[in-house]
């Protein structure tokens, strides 16, 4: 009796659980693991099976002024914020640095602003973290140069700005007329900016569909984009874009396996074979290749 009362006690604390208590406790299972990559492995297995975040899980916190989604958690993912968060989570030995990671990763400069924030993958979410030192790119060491092809797209900041919808301003205790204004500020903002050229290479599905055993040559703990060139979006969000989707590599015994935050079907974190998921993209209308990047320790 006094074991189930106790037993129920702390299943009740933990549902008052603070995101950073939990980020302490996924830091504590990966502590006595030294290599990035297998700690990276550890940390995303307990994200198997939580359910996709429609609409971005993720934002500025409580002081954002457009979207105050917490900066971080660990009950829903999309496929960007479940990379960035294991990424962050397997670089870091503490929840303050975990924070800063985040924050690295996920902006321009770590300055925590709707407008800072690495959006657009090919143009500012890729090579930021080149520059910041976090991540470096893998295609050459899986196919020469030679046999990628690259992406190229404008990336039309003012035409995406201007798109945003009423629904992706996040501010809970806006009024609907509050919300409408910070939607117009925001778009306003178009002003400021210019469309910019974003070149990515890749490697193109054909050939690795080809000789799938180049993906063996995968590094454990890679990441992965997936590449549609000059992907057209004017309709729904103002521009066009080159990546479509992020996950993460990991080898295991039977195979090459992709991890990620799938939103279709079942919509949740979920393995699969590697191989598979490339054959579904055979001779695809848009998505042609997959770009790959390793962490830098």
């Amino acid at each position: 009796m006094i074991q189930s009362l106790i037993l129920t006690f702390f299943i009740a604390l933990s549902s008052f659980a603070l995101p950073s208590d939990e980020a302490y406790i996924l830091l504590e299972k990966i502590k006595n693991e030294s290599q990035t990559n297998l700690r990276m492995e550890i940390v995303s297995r307990n994200f198997l099976d939580l359910p996709y975040g429609d609409g971005g899980p993720l934002g500025e916190g409580p002081a954002g002024r457009y979207d105050q989604d917490p900066l971080y958690r660990f009950d829903t993912f999309d496929c960007t914020t479940l990379v960035e968060t294991v990424v962050s989570l397997a670089l870091s030995r503490d929840v303050p640095e975990f924070e800063f990671v985040m924050n690295k990763i996920r902006y321009e400069n770590a300055d925590v602003d709707y407008l800072k924030r690495n959006h657009f993958p090919s143009l500012q979410w890729i090579p930021f973290n080149i520059q910041n030192g976090l991540l470096k790119e893998i295609n050459n060491d899986i196919l020469p140069i030679a046999e990628q092809k690259q992406a190229e797209a404008v990336i039309n900041l003012p035409g995406w700005l201007k798109k945003i919808k009423l629904e992706e301003i996040k501010v809970p205790m806006a009024s609907h007329e509050q919300k409408m204004d910070l939607l117009d500020e925001l778009r306003s903002q178009s002003v400021n900016y210019r469309p910019i050229t974003a070149r990515l290479m890749y490697l193109p599905i054909e050939t690795l569909l080809q000789r799938p055993g180049l993906l063996k040559k995968i590094p454990h703990g890679s990441l992965i984009n997936f590449v549609r060139p000059n992907w057209d979006l004017t309709e729904s969000i103002g521009t066009h874009m080159n990546v479509s989707h992020q996950g993460l590599i990991f080898q295991f015994r039977n195979g090459t396996y992709l991890r990620h935050a799938s939103n279709s079907g079942t919509k949740k974190v979920m393995d699969i074979p590697l191989l598979d998921y490339l054959k579904k993209f055979e001779n695809h209308a848009t998505l042609k290749g997959i770009h790959l990047m390793e962490v830098v320790d």
